[in-house]
């Protein structure tokens, strides 16, 4: 087509009624968490079933679906013109949109600004500030009475306009993210730049979609738009997100051909043309109407509950410290027969202020804020470490986890597949073949396939000896009546040709799966033999052979037929009988870093498991190498796990550390049964029918180089370099959250004691606080917004690998955090105490004189804040590392946060005035107040050195009641069982049942070392469990 403006003749209205199968989901109750979605009911079977045939007869009366791409001015074959690509569709996006969906309203900085003041807690200060403000302008003297309300207002704002700074950042911050976990990548079809007039499969963003394109769907595919199919092959569709529909559904292009954006590709393969995109789809037009704000994680609950506690606390005080205050007013107006004169009832009001200016300083707001900040800086940085996070819960759980169940190709190996190894009529080539490292570089990286890497490295393989893979294909496009597809069950697939004598199927898959379906080989003259026992055991040697040496065994098959069999589609009875024609080893070497990383989440108290469907010698062979199976460890195979009962299985999991040939529901009730026993498990998959552990799991994590659509759906974090090393580094960076959150509380919890109490004692005995309400909210600023942004942005390091991961149990506030908390809150208070009570006399000043008195609680306040300032480095360490300044300078949030606390406190004293209620201080006072402040760093020396019990871990027991635990018990504590070690034969499950009774009786199943101990201590090895029979 010559270029020029698209006339385009068919409605956005009609293509959608094309694919208008699916119900009203906004007249839908959606599922809660922990349900699963009700089936239809035969009504609304019946309607979607009128639909459908109505969908079709409008397909029909456009002239199909060949007719409805000419009218999209797109080709099946050929798909979008390149000419039209350069000029960026700007005739098709003018008519039909772009893959866009509407984005919710977002929250203006003013919006979030005023949502600050629903605070309850806020609201009555502030109608208490406008009191005093009020009293002192129509009352008082209108020079300096008005300043304290005004003060507080002031305060008001800064720190409403501080949160509302840090919710927008957040906002923002969630906004890209979701971006980047919108934007998949399509395989599509258009025309090939190089090659006029022909079509060529290219891989483009989700948001580059148009009406017309050509989409190339497999397994695993999310459906990137609506559409209408016009190839398949074996296509199931799961739409139960679209259409309510519980079962999978058998897509057909005559039946059914319409696909539905948001659905999932279960099995098969095919292709469509695209109708619809964006709002103008099914599942936009649906999105809109379930947009939801992030549910808040376990640890921010957490949290929340505890800031509850410490409100209630404060609440208490503020009561007890407003009612002794007001005692006070009212005995002291009896004994001097006062009237109830205007500055009386200023004095009230004030004290009424510095109750609720107590609460406001209790109440923990920077808690959740703390929460935020810190997983907001983690996601960006573990951008940077390949880890996309898709759900703010799993950054911090992955912290904690004890279990990693990792799979094998490409994640703990490079995914650099080549045929190392062949096994052709009866001749073993090993020698023949060069090694990955002798290879050009440029031959590695010159490969535009895209797919299965076992595929390609066939591809490959026969490519160096001159074959035409394409020309073949091309020479059978239209002569393949069937294609069986690869399924992580079955580990197989083929392909029926149809030959000049009839049908021929080719298989290929799994070793000794496929050759198990064989009963006749070729010989070293290309005859067809009969496999008998001897030659069986020759072929089983090779394959074994293959394996040891780390290589993926896959055999080649082939049988022919004279006639069809049917639709093909009786796989029991079409694969069987094959020849095998050949034996391919494909080496993949285990990626150099992974040891390494291995080892790192052993010393870090994480049990590292390969669940792999490749066989059981391949299995062993790379998690020996990678450092996984130990001398002591269990190697088994799926079908083996499969025969146990439950019992045996919790038995075996303490030294269970490969499972091969296992199957996605094998790798599910693997992860089921560990968080059954209190594990926080972590783990790892690509395919489709990973998706279910993916969702059982504590944390899911997706691969996304070689994960389907799928699986990154199903997941929590997305591994962007499949790397196990990755894996490691969501670990260091959930710890660090945790830990950042646990030093944050250590720093407020001692703010909020010696605030408390300095301020409800000075009531008590001084007829008024000695910090002023001005003075409070500026510390409320100090331990909330700054120390959240200081401590909450700490980066991690390589040492938090280096202790146990904490118990999902375990209590916010460790022994150690509570020791430190109660010792500088009890050198905070004797020296402010100090200052309160005996200051008058060290300082020289007459404290029955308004003016000096005040004088006197500027040093009080300043002390208190250099406290807070110095006690903060403190607060940098949580365990008891000595050297509280190690890496102090690599933080420079933490540096400019202390540098500005710094700097504004010395404003607000030497400028502050009858503003925030301070005088002046001389040199010598200001070196007073900064040497009481620094020696919180030696106090806090001598706190370290005093000795605190190991910390008591609360278990729910199975009837609902806990149970106590010593820390370090239940790191002793382990689950030993003797596996009969044989190398000819599998495990005795007798055994195992045997010393089944002996951990029965265990309410939790734990395999945590101590910090210094290495996995190895817990596991066993069974060898040779590899001699599955396959006759």
């Amino acid at each position: 087509m010559e270029k020029s403006k698209l006339d385009f003749t068919i409605s956005i209205e009609t293509l959608m009624s094309l694919n208008s199968i699916g119900e009203k989901r906004e007249e839908k109750e959606e599922p809660k968490e922990g349900e699963e979605k009700k089936e239809l009911t035969e009504e609304e079977k019946k309607e979607q079933a009128q639909k459908q045939q109505l969908a079709l007869s409008k397909l029909k009366e456009i002239g199909g679906v060949e007719k409805l791409a000419e009218k999209l001015h797109s080709n099946l074959e050929v798909g979008l013109p390149q000419w039209e690509i350069k000029e960026g569709f700007i005739d098709r996006q003018a008519k039909y949109g772009c893959n866009r969906f509407a984005e919710p309203p977002h929250s203006t900085f003013f919006g979030l600004f005023f949502g600050t003041f629903k605070d309850t807690t806020l609201i009555i200060l502030m109608v208490s500030a406008v009191l005093s403000l009020v009293l002192g302008l129509t009352l008082g003297d209108r020079s300096s009475d008005w300043i304290d309300g005004t003060a507080i207002l002031i305060a008001v704002l800064i720190v409403s306009n501080v949160t509302a700074i840090n919710d927008f950042q957040k906002e923002k911050q969630f906004r890209k993210l979701n971006k980047v976990k919108e934007d998949i990548q399509v395989k599509v079809i258009r025309e090939d730049p190089e090659h006029s007039g022909a079509g060529a499969e290219q891989t483009i963003s989700f948001f580059d979609i148009n009406v017309g394109d050509i989409i190339v769907l497999s397994v695993g595919d999310k459906v990137p738009a609506d559409g209408i199919l016009f190839s398949a092959n074996e296509l199931v569709v799961n739409e139960s997100e679209m259409t309510g529909e519980a079962d999978d559904v058998h897509k057909s292009v005559n039946l059914k051909p319409q696909m539905l954006c948001g659905t999932q590709v279960v099995e098969g393969e095919g292709k469509m043309v695209v109708t619809g995109i964006g709002i103008h789809s099914q599942w936009g037009d649906a999105k809109k109407n379930f947009e939801k704000p992030p549910d808040p994680t376990p640890l921010q609950n957490k949290l929340d509950k505890m800031a509850v506690f410490i409100g209630k606390v404060g609440l208490y005080s503020a009561i007890l410290t407003f009612v002794a205050l007001f005692i006070g007013w009212i005995v002291w107006a009896i004994q001097h027969k006062s009237s109830f004169s205007r500055d009386r009832w200023e004095l009230l009001v004030e004290y009424f202020i510095i109750g609720v200016t107590i609460v406001v300083v209790a109440v923990p707001e920077g808690l959740p804020l703390a929460v935020t900040i810190s997983l907001a800086y983690s996601m960006k940085k573990m951008m940077k470490d390949m880890n996309l996070v898709r759900h703010l819960s799993s950054c911090e759980t992955m912290g904690n986890a004890t279990n990693i169940c990792s799979d094998k190709t490409g994640t703990l190996t490079q995914n650099l597949m080549i045929a190392s190894e062949v096994y052709l009529l009866n001749h073993h080539y090993k020698d023949e073949f060069p090694k990955l490292d002798d290879l050009n570089p440029e031959f590695i990286k010159e490969s535009k396939e895209t797919g299965s890497r076992t595929e390609i490295a066939l591809m490959k393989f026969v490519r160096e000896y001159d074959c035409d893979y394409q020309a073949i294909r091309k020479r059978y496009e239209n002569k393949r009546p069937k294609i069986y597809t690869f399924s992580s069950d079955k580990k197989r697939s083929g392909v029926v040709i149809e030959t000049n004598n009839g049908y021929r199927l080719y298989l290929s898959g799994a070793g000794e799966i496929v050759l198990g379906l064989c009963s006749s080989t070729l010989d070293e003259n290309g005859k067809v033999v009969e496999i008998d026992d001897a030659e069986r055991k020759n072929l089983n040697d090779i394959l074994d052979a293959m394996a040891s040496n780390g290589l993926r065994a896959i055999t080649l098959a082939y049988r022919d037929f004279d006639e069809p069999q049917g639709d093909w589609s009786n796989e029991h009875d079409v694969q069987s009988n094959l020849t095998c024609y050949c034996i391919i080893g494909i080496k993949d070497p285990v990626r150099p870093e992974v040891p390494y990383a291995v080892d790192e989440c052993q010393k870090a108290g994480i049990f590292v498991r390969m669940v792999t469907g490749d066989n059981i010698l391949t299995a062993k062979h790379i998690a020996k190498e990678c450092g996984i199976l130990k001398d002591d460890g269990v190697a088994i195979e799926g079908y083996q796990w499969r025969d146990m009962s439950e019992e045996e299985q919790i038995a075996l999991l303490p030294k269970l550390q490969v499972l091969a040939r296992s199957s996605p529901k094998d790798k599910l009730t693997l992860v089921s049964l560990l968080r059954q026993k209190g594990e926080i498990v972590g783990v790892t998959g690509d395919g489709t029918n990973d998706a279910p552990a993916l969702k059982e799991a504590d944390v899911g994590l997706a691969m996304g180089i070689t994960g389907t659509d799928v699986a990154k759906e199903a997941s929590d974090i997305i591994i962007l370099d499949d790397n196990f090393k990755s894996i490691v580094n969501s670990v260091m960076w959930g710890r660090s959250v945790y830990d950042n959150i646990r030093k944050f509380l250590q720093f407020q919890l001692t703010v909020n004691v010696a605030a408390l109490v300095v301020a409800f004692i000075g009531a008590l005995s001084q007829k008024g606080t000695p910090l002023k309400a001005i003075q409070l909210l500026w510390v409320n600023l100090i331990m909330d917004t700054m120390a959240a942004l200081a401590l909450g942005t700490e980066p991690p390091t390589r040492e938090l690998l280096k202790r146990r991961p904490y118990s999902r149990y375990e209590s916010l506030l460790s022994n150690i955090m509570k020791r430190n908390i109660l010792g500088q809150s009890l050198y905070q208070l004797t020296v402010l105490f100090v200052i309160l009570y005996a200051g008058g006399k060290i300082f020289g000043y007459n404290t029955k004189n308004e003016d000096e008195q005040t004088h006197l609680y500027t040093i009080l306040f300043n002390a208190f804040v250099w406290c807070q300032v110095f006690n903060e480095i403190n607060c940098r360490k949580i365990a008891d590392e000595n050297n509280v300044f190690k890496r102090m300078f690599k933080n420079p949030m933490f540096i400019f946060i202390v540098s500005i606390t710094i700097v504004l406190q010395t404003l607000i004293v030497e400028f502050g005035g009858a503003f925030f209620s301070t005088k002046k201080l001389t040199w010598a006072e200001w070196l007073v107040c900064i040497i009481i402040g620094s020696l919180s760093i030696p106090v806090g020396f001598l706190i370290r050195l005093i000795h605190v019990p190991p910390d008591k871990v609360k278990i729910p027991a199975k009837k609902g009641k806990e149970k106590d635990t010593d820390k370090e018990k239940l790191l002793d504590s382990k689950n030993e069982i003797d596996i009969n070690k044989d190398d000819d034969k599998d495990i005795e499950l007798n055994d195992l049942k045997k010393e089944k009774d002996k951990t029965s009786d265990s309410q939790q199943f734990v395999t945590e070392p101590s910090d210094t101990a290495n996995t190895d201590d817990f596991v066993t090895e069974n060898t040779d469990t590899e001699n599955k029979k396959t006759n």
